[in-house]
């Protein structure tokens, strides 16, 4: 970090003084930031019920930032696996994460229709590891769901 130092007048009155006219500077950071913050990108499976086979169900992917600093662009795998073994890949979806302030959200959502047995969801953001992030270790989750 580089700071820089304008102009500056420094007035006493007594035993009071003021710094006025001060420029200071930063390069790197905005104003609020931490020099150590960044993002911090989580992700979060949300299902409907399925409730008798070949029935549609929407499952709701949320992509959230809650780093100290905005994350640019990344992108979302998911993968829909049988829940028992071999545990073949049924499906794959590959969705486009736009850049995502400190704080923010994305969330999109996706229809599949499942036969009977045990399905695995599993999501994954920035899953090549493009993106520096205070906590690499929270960035996918699986759910369980059961074709009844």
């Amino acid at each position: 970090m580089n700071a820089r130092i304008g102009k500056t007048s420094v007035w006493s009155f007594g035993t009071l003084s003021f710094l006025c006219g001060a420029v200071l500077t930063f390069s790197g950071l905005t104003y609020g930031q931490d020099a150590e913050a960044k993002p911090d990108l989580t992700v979060s499976l949300k299902s409907s019920e399925l409730l008798r086979p070949h029935q549609d169900i929407t499952v709701t992917v949320t992509v959230k930032n809650i780093g100290g600093s905005p994350a640019p662009k990344s992108d979302c795998r998911i993968l829909i696996r049988n829940g028992h073994a071999p545990r073949e890949t049924v499906r794959t979806i590959k969705k486009d994460i736009r850049a995502l302030d400190a704080g923010g959200q994305y969330a999109f959502a996706f229809s599949i229709k499942l036969e009977l047995g045990l399905y695995e969801i599993e999501a994954v953001v920035d899953s090549k590891k493009k993106i520096d992030e205070s906590n690499e270790a929270n960035n996918q989750t699986r759910i369980m769901i059961e074709g009844k």
